[in-house]
This record gives C-alpha cells, structure tokens and sequence, in this order.
C-alpha cells in the first residue's frame, strides 16, 4: 500500500470510466425498483391472507412483515445509488471538490 504525502496529488478520473461506472449503478438501481415491484406484489398477495388475530402472529404475518424490511432497504439501496450517480456526475462536471 501506497502512503500519500499530505501535498500529493491525486490523479482524476476519466469522464469515459464515470460514464460507464454510471451506467452500471443505474442498470443497478433499475434491477432493485425491479425486485421491489415483485416485492411489494408479494406483499399485497400474502396481505390476503393475515392472521385476523392483532395478538398473535403467524408465518404469514411475520414473511409480510419480513418483506416489508426487504422493500424498505431495497429503497433505501437506490437512493445510495441516486446519491452515488449524483456525486460522480457532479464530479464530471465540475471537477473535485472536497466535502466539508
């Protein structure tokens, strides 16, 4: 491993590699709104079937419940995602700039 000096530059990357790191994170996200769809159709699928008691849970009320933890971090995942094409697009844009 390489030990930077404190005034060493730090070489850029290319507008060509953010454009295809790009790319890949937004097919990513894609996939995951993809998956969240057939997650949140799951859900509204198993829903009909609720344990009618408020007291006690079954399986189905617990895979439901599970499901919704799924869907809440694949939502989660893409906004990362978002924030990570907004950063590199920014990056190509104007250039590095160091966050305070």
């Amino acid at each position: 491993m390489k030990i930077r000096k404190f005034n060493e530059d730090v070489s850029d990357l290319s507008v060509d590699r953010i454009d295809e790191i790009v790319e890949k994170l937004t097919e990513i996200s894609k996939d995951i709104d993809q998956k969240n769809e057939i997650v949140d159709s799951l859900i509204n699928e198993l829903s009909n079937y609720k344990s009618s008691k408020k007291d006690k849970n079954d399986q189905i009320d617990d895979s439901i419940f599970n499901l919704q933890i799924i869907r809440g971090v694949f939502s989660e995942s893409t906004d990362k995602f978002d924030n990570v094409i907004i950063s590199l697009e920014d990056y190509k844009d104007s250039g590095r700039k160091f966050l305070i």
